[in-house]
């Protein structure tokens, strides 16, 4: 478990300097450029980012293990962060395209290392999930705090020590490691190819990243963009519940990973999306704060649940070897559907009332159950071989 705390700690680090330079960059081009299209842009450079990096994944990681790999991307987050600091205006975008590339192998690695590291995969993915949700639910005030109090090159340079510090950190842990995942029976040249052929022909691996990429697309249903439309033109209250809504769908994520944490068992797959249709229903037809904000703390719950329920149940059936290459593809696919959903309804709020697009969202969520009745019964027959 020593092991797993290293690595923690070293994403942590990661972590918070990732929300500091965002929030950093954000206000500084707006600064240069009075542009809000150039501010909003980041969230698609870093979708960008991600969906990239899992094109790459399987080829490096043929060529390199799991720790080095990390130590790598960790190393060149910090390098270009330096570039980041002597770089003008839109050049900036391009940066933080890469930095999100490199951040995209470093999530899978670090739930591919859990069932080696730790024999409570579903505590261990309570924490790195619940810890992940507190950072961004502290450091996104917090850094507009600091950009305020000081300047967006302050707390630039905060982000970069943050940087450095998890690379020490994370070479520390990879020197701590006995073995890495990576076993000898590798194939010396995996492809993305060979990975989208392995999740393919495997029933369960198929069937749980359509859960995950599915699960992404609906739940952009909820992302912040569409909460802000929905207090203006449905609830017709001060904007400044905005934050009080985001906030209660981060601490309701919390809540439920601690919940697991202590627990044994957790909720099936369909019966999340259960609490998620609820939460979209009530959402769509309620003219009341509390009941939206208990829409709200629902759904928080119901997807955070999903989240680590899904990266368990893949850590206990997937083969150690092929973890990396299942998450790799599964990110891939978990950022293409959350661009198309954050179009989708996006779209869909522009050209419809948006209790109506939350009511439809109720029903395509409908087809999650289904994916999740299947994904736990392929479970139990790997699970019976």
């Amino acid at each position: 478990m020593k092991s797993f705390y290293t690595l923690l700690v070293s994403q942590w680090l990661a972590n918070i300097g990732d929300v500091l330079y965002i929030v950093a960059l954000i206000a500084l081009l707006y600064q240069q450029t009075g542009s809000a299209l150039m501010a909003a842009s980041f969230p698609i450079a870093v979708t960008v980012g991600m969906t990239l990096s899992g094109l790459f994944f399987a080829r490096i990681l043929s060529r390199y293990s799991l720790g080095k790999t990390l130590i790598l991307s960790q190393l060149m987050k910090t390098v270009t962060l330096v570039l980041v600091l002597f770089t003008d205006s839109i050049l900036v975008l391009g940066l933080v395209v890469f930095i999100a590339f490199l951040d995209g192998f470093a999530r899978p690695i670090q739930a591919s290392f859990i069932p080696r590291l730790t024999t409570n995969r579903q505590q261990a993915n309570s924490l790195v999930q619940g810890s992940n949700q507190f950072i961004q639910l502290a450091m996104w005030p917090l850094g507009t705090m600091l950009v305020s109090l000081t300047s967006s090159a302050f707390a630039l340079i905060v982000s970069l020590v943050l940087f450095s510090l998890s690379t020490i950190v994370t070479i520390y842990f990879n020197q701590s490691l006995t073995e890495d995942v990576i076993d000898d029976e590798t194939d010396e040249s995996i492809s993305l190819f060979e990975s989208l052929t392995y999740v393919r022909t495997s029933p369960f691996a198929r069937r749980v990243t359509w859960f995950v990429t599915y699960e992404s697309f609906v739940s952009t249903l909820w992302i912040s963009a569409l909460l802000l439309v929905y207090l203006e033109r449905h609830l017709q209250v001060d904007t400044g519940w905005w934050g009080t809504l985001n906030a209660s769908f981060l601490i309701s994520m919390i809540a439920a990973s601690a919940y697991l944490y202590r627990s044994h068992r957790a909720p099936s797959l369909p019966s999340t999306a259960v609490l998620s249709i609820v939460a979209a229903l009530l959402f769509g037809v309620t003219e009341h704060l509390t009941f939206a904000i208990l829409a709200l703390v629902i759904q928080g719950a119901a997807t955070q649940m999903r989240i680590i329920q899904a990266n368990t149940v893949i850590q206990e059936q997937i083969p150690t070897a092929r973890l990396p290459y299942v998450y790799s593809v599964q990110q891939t696919g978990y950022a293409l559907a959350f661009s198309v959903g954050s179009l989708l309804f996006g779209l869909l709020a522009d050209g419809l009332p948006i209790d109506s697009v939350y009511l439809l969202g109720a029903l395509l969520t409908l087809p999650l159950i289904w994916i999740g009745r299947l994904t736990e019964q392929s479970m139990l027959t790997v699970s019976s071989v």
